[in-house]
């Protein structure tokens, strides 16, 4: 016979596994894992929910167990890192592209654009796997699930990312142009002003931090939504303020010079 003790006891639910995390980077500066290290007291509640397998600096022993989640930064510019990429698509779940040179090829990029010339005494030629490759964002090789833009990523975007899936729900990927957050901080327009800012054709999300501080947009975050149909009366608008053709296309290659031929191509195709 049941005690009446043991009878008020109540149930309680099976712990839920943690999700099992790995942080990797490819060719890149690793200001992107830094974003998420300098985040340790913002993340310390989250990261005691997460199973983090590997992080370098922290936990540098790789694992071959397949992972909920694999957040990626740097470019793809090497057989190297192909391979590696391809690697870690395949044994993961959902893929999140982190930082400028992960979602748009960043900086790295600008070497599409110039003479090849420039770059072959550059080149190492001992080993194929280090041979170098057309520097590309991820997602020109392989499927990403979500991706956290910037140079360097905003640590609270990290963190906003990170508990969402903790919690299970489908991250919000911010998709209208920084112009919009640059006018609810009531910033002056530079285009405005004559000042080649790339806000209205720049993903926003980072909260326009660098026209808060007096700074022009330079387009680290990636193309915003709609770019593809505004992309041409933007240079034009540019060129009527005075900026020479070169001079434009020199600022935009900076940060997202590929993305932006792509949308370029898409619209020949047409």
């Amino acid at each position: 016979m049941k005690s009446k003790k043991s009878e008020g006891k109540l149930r309680t639910e099976p712990e839920k596994p943690k999700l099992k995390v790995g942080f990797y980077g490819i060719t890149g500066c690793a200001g992107c894992l830094l974003s998420v290290v300098f985040n340790e007291d913002e993340l310390l509640d989250v990261i005691n929910k997460l199973d983090i397998k590997t992080f370098p600096f922290i936990k540098e022993k790789d694992t071959d167990e397949y992972l909920d989640v694999i957040f990626l930064e740097g470019v793809v510019a090497s057989n190297h890192d192909l391979e590696t990429l391809k690697k870690l698509r395949s044994k993961c779940n959902i893929l999140v592209a982190m930082g400028a040179c992960a979602t748009t090829g960043g900086v790295p990029t600008l070497r599409n654009f110039q003479n090849e010339e420039n770059f072959t005494r550059l080149k190492y030629h001992k080993e194929k796997e280090i041979d170098d490759l057309q520097p590309k964002p991820v997602d020109s090789y392989v499927h990403v699930d979500y991706y956290i833009q910037g140079c360097p990523p905003d640590k609270k975007e990290i963190l906003h990312i990170i508990n969402d899936f903790v919690m299970g729900k489908k991250p919000y990927m911010y998709s209208k142009p920084v112009c919009v957050e640059c006018r609810k901080n009531k910033n002056p327009c530079l285009l405005e002003q004559g000042k080649p800012c790339l806000g209205p054709v720049t993903r926003g999300g980072c909260n326009a931090i660098c026209l808060n501080g007096g700074l022009m947009c330079w387009g680290c975050r990636g193309p915003a939504d709609g770019t593809k149909e505004n992309f041409d009366i933007f240079i034009q608008m540019l060129k009527d303020k005075g900026h020479g053709e070169v001079f434009i296309h020199d600022r935009i290659n900076t940060f997202q010079g590929w993305k932006f031929k792509e949308i370029q191509d898409a619209k020949e195709t047409e």
